[in-house]
Protein backbone atom coordinates (compact mmCIF):
# COMPACT_ATOMS: atom_id res chain seq x y z
CA UNK A 1 0.00 0.00 0.00
CA UNK A 2 2.44 2.20 0.90
CA UNK A 3 4.32 1.84 -2.83
CA UNK A 4 1.03 2.36 -4.53
CA UNK A 5 0.45 5.90 -2.29
CA UNK A 6 4.31 6.88 -2.87
CA UNK A 7 3.25 6.50 -6.99
CA UNK A 8 -0.03 8.47 -6.06
CA UNK A 9 2.00 11.37 -4.02
CA UNK A 10 4.66 11.95 -6.82
CA UNK A 11 2.78 12.07 -9.50
CA UNK A 12 0.37 14.61 -8.00
CA UNK A 13 2.99 17.20 -6.79
CA UNK A 14 4.49 16.56 -10.32
CA UNK A 15 1.67 17.27 -12.28
CA UNK A 16 0.34 19.95 -9.73
CA UNK A 17 4.05 21.69 -9.97
CA UNK A 18 3.89 21.60 -13.65
CA UNK A 19 -0.13 22.63 -14.41
CA UNK A 20 1.07 25.81 -11.13
CA UNK A 21 4.16 26.77 -12.14
CA UNK A 22 4.51 25.44 -16.28
CA UNK A 23 8.28 25.65 -15.46
CA UNK A 24 10.42 22.61 -16.64
CA UNK A 25 13.26 23.64 -14.03
CA UNK A 26 10.99 23.32 -10.93
CA UNK A 27 9.29 20.17 -12.46
CA UNK A 28 13.41 18.62 -12.78
CA UNK A 29 14.05 19.93 -9.35
CA UNK A 30 10.90 18.13 -7.97
CA UNK A 31 11.42 14.85 -9.68
CA UNK A 32 14.93 14.60 -8.55
CA UNK A 33 13.33 15.41 -5.08
CA UNK A 34 10.87 12.65 -5.64
CA UNK A 35 13.49 10.21 -6.84
CA UNK A 36 15.02 10.02 -3.68
CA UNK A 37 11.95 9.58 -1.39
CA UNK A 38 10.44 6.97 -3.55
CA UNK A 39 13.48 4.99 -5.30
CA UNK A 40 13.95 2.44 -2.59
CA UNK A 41 9.67 2.37 -1.98
CA UNK A 42 8.29 2.31 -5.31
CA UNK A 43 11.29 2.96 -7.76
CA UNK A 44 10.14 6.18 -7.88
CA UNK A 45 8.21 6.03 -11.87
CA UNK A 46 5.77 8.54 -11.23
CA UNK A 47 4.94 7.51 -14.94
CA UNK A 48 3.87 4.67 -16.33
CA UNK A 49 6.14 4.81 -19.55
CA UNK A 50 8.87 4.21 -16.61
CA UNK A 51 6.89 1.54 -14.72
CA UNK A 52 6.31 0.09 -18.03
CA UNK A 53 10.22 -0.28 -19.33
CA UNK A 54 11.13 -1.11 -15.71
CA UNK A 55 9.26 -4.41 -16.27
CA UNK A 56 10.48 -4.86 -20.13
CA UNK A 57 14.10 -4.39 -18.50
CA UNK A 58 13.54 -6.99 -16.56
CA UNK A 59 14.06 -4.57 -13.03
CA UNK A 60 9.76 -4.99 -11.39
CA UNK A 61 7.69 -8.43 -11.77
CA UNK A 62 4.59 -8.07 -14.13
CA UNK A 63 2.57 -7.99 -11.01
CA UNK A 64 3.58 -4.14 -9.87
CA UNK A 65 2.55 -2.70 -13.62
CA UNK A 66 -1.51 -2.24 -12.88
CA UNK A 67 -1.06 -1.29 -9.85
CA UNK A 68 1.46 1.62 -10.46
CA UNK A 69 -0.31 2.54 -13.54
CA UNK A 70 -3.62 3.06 -12.02
CA UNK A 71 -2.03 4.53 -8.93
CA UNK A 72 -0.57 7.61 -11.35
CA UNK A 73 -3.11 8.09 -12.99
CA UNK A 74 -4.98 8.38 -10.54
CA UNK A 75 -2.37 11.19 -9.26
CA UNK A 76 -2.17 12.61 -12.36
CA UNK A 77 -6.07 13.39 -12.40
CA UNK A 78 -6.31 14.59 -8.87
CA UNK A 79 -3.98 17.20 -9.18
CA UNK A 80 -5.56 18.63 -12.20
CA UNK A 81 -8.74 18.66 -10.39
CA UNK A 82 -6.63 20.32 -7.93
CA UNK A 83 -4.67 23.11 -10.47
CA UNK A 84 -8.42 23.59 -11.69
CA UNK A 85 -9.78 24.60 -8.81
CA UNK A 86 -6.46 26.73 -7.59
CA UNK A 87 -6.64 28.71 -10.34
CA UNK A 88 -9.86 29.12 -12.10
CA UNK A 89 -8.54 27.28 -15.40
CA UNK A 90 -7.40 23.83 -16.61
CA UNK A 91 -4.35 23.50 -17.88
CA UNK A 92 -4.12 22.69 -21.63
CA UNK A 93 -1.52 20.89 -22.64
CA UNK A 94 -1.11 20.35 -26.79
CA UNK A 95 1.48 20.68 -29.70
CA UNK A 96 2.36 23.96 -30.92
CA UNK A 97 0.05 24.87 -34.03
CA UNK A 98 3.63 24.60 -36.65
CA UNK A 99 4.12 21.03 -35.52
CA UNK A 100 3.88 18.19 -38.36
CA UNK A 101 2.63 15.20 -36.95
CA UNK A 102 5.69 13.55 -37.81
CA UNK A 103 7.39 16.28 -35.37
CA UNK A 104 5.22 15.22 -32.75
CA UNK A 105 5.09 11.73 -32.58
CA UNK A 106 9.49 11.76 -33.41
CA UNK A 107 9.88 14.47 -30.91
CA UNK A 108 7.24 12.61 -28.20
CA UNK A 109 9.71 9.28 -28.98
CA UNK A 110 12.91 10.47 -28.78
CA UNK A 111 12.96 12.47 -25.38
CA UNK A 112 10.86 9.69 -24.00
CA UNK A 113 13.35 7.32 -24.83
CA UNK A 114 16.20 9.45 -23.69
CA UNK A 115 15.02 10.30 -20.61
CA UNK A 116 13.71 6.88 -19.77
CA UNK A 117 17.44 5.59 -20.55
CA UNK A 118 18.96 7.62 -18.23
CA UNK A 119 16.35 6.69 -15.54
CA UNK A 120 16.85 2.88 -15.79
CA UNK A 121 20.75 3.20 -15.83
CA UNK A 122 20.58 5.49 -12.39
CA UNK A 123 18.31 3.96 -10.89
CA UNK A 124 18.27 0.12 -11.51
CA UNK A 125 20.26 -1.63 -10.59
CA UNK A 126 19.64 -0.81 -6.88
CA UNK A 127 23.71 -0.56 -6.53
CA UNK A 128 23.98 2.10 -8.70
CA UNK A 129 21.55 4.07 -6.07
CA UNK A 130 25.16 3.97 -3.97
CA UNK A 131 25.39 7.15 -6.22
CA UNK A 132 24.50 10.35 -4.39
CA UNK A 133 23.73 12.13 -7.71
CA UNK A 134 21.26 10.04 -9.20
CA UNK A 135 18.28 11.80 -8.25
CA UNK A 136 19.56 15.30 -9.27
CA UNK A 137 20.54 13.21 -12.97
CA UNK A 138 17.49 11.63 -13.78
CA UNK A 139 15.52 15.23 -12.15
CA UNK A 140 17.81 17.00 -14.48
CA UNK A 141 17.63 15.28 -17.61
CA UNK A 142 13.94 15.57 -17.23
CA UNK A 143 13.72 19.13 -16.97
CA UNK A 144 16.08 19.63 -20.05
CA UNK A 145 13.72 17.57 -21.91
CA UNK A 146 11.04 19.35 -21.09
CA UNK A 147 12.85 22.63 -21.92
CA UNK A 148 13.71 21.17 -25.26
CA UNK A 149 10.61 19.38 -26.26
CA UNK A 150 8.09 21.66 -25.26
CA UNK A 151 8.19 23.91 -27.83
CA UNK A 152 6.99 21.57 -30.16
CA UNK A 153 4.50 19.51 -28.10
CA UNK A 154 3.64 21.16 -25.21
CA UNK A 155 4.24 19.05 -22.65
CA UNK A 156 4.30 15.11 -23.07
CA UNK A 157 6.76 12.27 -22.34
CA UNK A 158 4.32 10.95 -19.39
CA UNK A 159 0.87 9.52 -19.77
CA UNK A 160 -0.89 9.92 -16.40
CA UNK A 161 -0.01 13.31 -16.68
CA UNK A 162 -1.77 14.19 -20.18
CA UNK A 163 -4.20 11.81 -19.20
CA UNK A 164 -4.87 14.46 -16.35
CA UNK A 165 -4.82 17.34 -18.10
CA UNK A 166 -6.86 16.42 -21.17
CA UNK A 167 -9.73 14.96 -18.91
CA UNK A 168 -9.97 17.92 -17.03
CA UNK A 169 -9.52 20.41 -20.11
CA UNK A 170 -12.39 18.04 -22.14
CA UNK A 171 -14.62 18.53 -18.98
CA UNK A 172 -13.98 22.40 -19.53
CA UNK A 173 -15.43 21.91 -22.70
CA UNK A 174 -12.19 22.40 -24.51
CA UNK A 175 -10.40 19.92 -27.25
CA UNK A 176 -7.32 18.92 -26.61
CA UNK A 177 -8.23 15.13 -26.18
CA UNK A 178 -7.38 14.67 -30.16
CA UNK A 179 -3.52 14.57 -29.50
CA UNK A 180 -4.23 12.05 -26.51
CA UNK A 181 -3.20 9.26 -28.60
CA UNK A 182 0.09 10.33 -29.38
CA UNK A 183 0.60 11.39 -26.24
CA UNK A 184 -0.63 8.01 -24.62
CA UNK A 185 1.43 5.59 -27.00
CA UNK A 186 4.40 7.13 -28.62
CA UNK A 187 6.46 7.47 -24.40
CA UNK A 188 4.93 3.57 -23.91
CA UNK A 189 6.67 2.90 -27.46
CA UNK A 190 9.72 4.90 -26.41
CA UNK A 191 10.04 3.36 -22.97
CA UNK A 192 10.17 0.44 -24.61
CA UNK A 193 13.17 0.80 -26.91
CA UNK A 194 15.02 2.24 -23.97
CA UNK A 195 13.98 -0.93 -21.82
CA UNK A 196 15.38 -2.53 -24.57
CA UNK A 197 18.76 -0.59 -24.47
CA UNK A 198 19.16 -0.49 -21.01
CA UNK A 199 19.42 -4.36 -21.25
CA UNK A 200 21.86 -4.03 -23.91
CA UNK A 201 23.98 -1.83 -22.35
CA UNK A 202 23.84 -3.83 -18.86
CA UNK A 203 25.23 -7.25 -20.67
Amino acid sequence: MLKHFIEFLGTFLLVAALGISGDPIAIGLIMAALIYIGADISGGHFNPAVTLAAWAADEIPASKISANIFSQIFGALSASAFVWWISGTTFVTQPDTSTSLSVFIAVEFLFSFFFILVFLHFVYPNRRRRNPIYGIVAGGVLGGCYLITEPYTGVGLNPALNIGFITADSINHGYSYYHLPIYLFTPLIGGLAAAFAHRKLSV
